[in-house]
């Protein structure tokens, strides 16, 4: 099928920029971070979805650390992107 999967310390610069880019145009609008502390019950995590532990920097609206969260991948956004071919020819990341 001529697909070669990239792992991230593999990126040019410009696959870089065009991967940042995108992820701010078309990810970030899409996605929610569900925050994780000891007075929350676990939050629901649907089967068979895509889901990402993820640790948050940086302090909530009351100066407390943020600590952990979890992200689920909505089911709009492809698993996998290809990218332009003027960046890598047949290459997905």
């Amino acid at each position: 099928e001529g697909i070669r999967f990239l792992k991230r310390g593999d990126w040019s610069p410009a696959q870089r920029e065009w991967i940042s880019a995108f992820f701010f145009r078309e990810v970030m609008p899409v996605i929610t971070p569900i925050g994780l502390d000891p007075s929350h019950p676990f939050p629901r995590v649907l089967s068979k979805s895509l889901n990402f532990a993820v640790e948050l920097e940086g302090r909530d609206a009351f100066g407390r650390s943020s600590g952990a969260a979890i992200v689920q991948a909505p089911r709009v956004l492809p698993r996998v992107i290809r990218l332009p071919r003027e960046l890598g020819d047949s290459e997905y990341c």
